[in-house]
């Protein structure tokens, strides 16, 4: 059972995880994206060869629904299409427009830029530090999830 001191630091943790939230989401109002968005346009401007909307929820661990609603914002702004599979038409690819690709990229530089900013600001021996740690809470909390 953890003791006080454990579910001190968890709270303590967990705040920071809102407060990096809000930070992102106040970051990415600049172009009324959600986080969620943020890692759909990330993976579908690195695949610019398209990717299936089942294989996007997969990547960005999100729910396939919320990739759907994402999707459908993304379309009626005009930043992607959804090409027909011609062999199976339940299925479609997901690929990004010239402005979309455009778009993206602005979103994705400003973002990376201002991220890698703060991470620049931690020596390396920290850098390591926090993957490290990030990644042991990570599977950790995977693992009871799964046990559960």
């Amino acid at each position: 059972m953890p003791d006080g001191k454990a579910k001190q630091y968890l709270a303590e943790y967990l705040e920071l995880w809102h407060v990096t939230d809000a930070a992102y989401s106040k970051l990415l109002k600049r172009w009324n994206l959600s986080l969620n968005a943020l890692w759909v346009i990330d993976l579908l401007y690195r695949h610019p060869e398209g990717v299936e909307p089942a294989v996007i929820a997969e990547l960005t661990h999100t729910l396939r629904q919320t990739v759907t609603v994402v999707l459908n914002d993304l379309e009626e702004r005009g930043c992607l299409y959804r090409e027909p599979n011609l062999t199976d038409r339940r299925r479609k690819r997901i690929r990004l427009t010239p402005a979309g690709r455009k778009f993206c990229g602005e979103v994705l530089e400003t973002v990376g830029r201002i991220e890698l900013d703060c991470i620049a600001e931690m020596n390396e021996e920290e850098q390591q530090q926090l993957i490290r740690l990030s990644r042991r809470f990570c599977a950790n909390l995977a693992r009871a999830v799964e046990a559960e």
